[in-house]
């Protein structure tokens, strides 16, 4: 590993715990809701709802605090496949309240469950 690979790895994981560790602004949900409100998603399965939902506020992230790289953290297939991350996201699909509430939630969710994951 060369030094630009070690502060490119340092920076990726400051973004990482940067964004497990920030209050979420209602500025960005608001950001994040009219970018999802944009994405044609109503034939879309619930999961994928949730995953476009995460998107756009890592992007709404990304937007606000330029020189972070957060849309590279977008949730994985391993974790769409955990039944963890699976039961915490269930209640934010069935109870969807509108773009924002529902971007806070799916955002709540996935941030406790890599909070309680991550090693």
């Amino acid at each position: 590993m060369t030094g630009d690979d070690s502060l490119a790895l340092d920076s990726i994981t400051s973004d990482y715990r940067f964004m497990l560790e920030y209050d979420v602004s209602m500025l960005e949900i608001a950001l994040a809701a009219v970018s999802f409100e944009d994405c044609s998603l109503d034939d879309a399965v619930p999961l994928d709802r949730a995953s476009v939902a995460y998107d756009c506020w890592l992007e709404a992230l990304e937007s606000l605090h330029p020189g972070h790289r957060f849309r590279g953290f977008g949730l994985s297939d391993a974790e769409l496949a955990d039944d963890d991350l699976l039961g915490r996201l269930l209640p934010t699909v069935l109870f969807d309240g509108g773009s924002c509430r529902f971007i806070r939630s799916v955002v709540a969710a996935v941030n406790g469950y890599r909070r309680n994951h991550r090693g």
